[in-house]
């Protein structure tokens, strides 16, 4: 069953938190707008609230909309360019563990240094194909 999807259950938690939000306003006004006011000033009345299957049909089609655009080119060009930056990040931190454990005594912290290395290998494989795969996207646009 799709509502087992966790991005669609988490756009509905946030359709029903958006809900609440947008009630908790309009009281807040309506108490504002209480005793002495202006003709006119008044908040508009509060329509009801929407009931569950109107919260997931609105869900529905921002996850609908929300993969449509993840599969277009700059979609997958920003995902691409994500991925990129959490690799340079990943290596960043990687590099500053590698000359912290030089700077405790490279002879002592060799297998540390080792198992580093082979984390920066795949750090930046990991980003390289977020290159290869944002340079895909933009030839996509021709």
């Amino acid at each position: 069953m799709e509502t087992h999807d966790p991005d669609l259950i988490d756009l509905l938690i946030a359709e029903r938190a958006g809900d609440q939000a947008r009630m908790v306003w309009r009281a807040r006004e309506a108490r504002r707008a209480a005793g002495v006011a202006w003709s006119g000033m008044a908040p508009p009345p509060c329509p009801p609230p929407r009931t569950e299957p109107e919260r997931l049909t609105a869900a529905r089609a921002k996850l609908a909309a929300r993969r449509r655009w993840r599969g277009s080119a700059q979609g997958r060009f920003v995902g691409a360019v994500a991925q990129v930056q959490a690799a340079a990040r990943d290596l960043h931190a990687g590099g500053e563990r590698a000359r912290e454990a030089a700077a405790r005594g490279f002879q002592d912290e060799r297998e540390t240094c080792e198992a580093i290395a082979r984390d920066l290998r795949r750090q930046t494989l990991g980003l390289i194909a977020g290159v290869r795969a944002a340079r895909r996207a933009v030839r996509d646009l021709s």
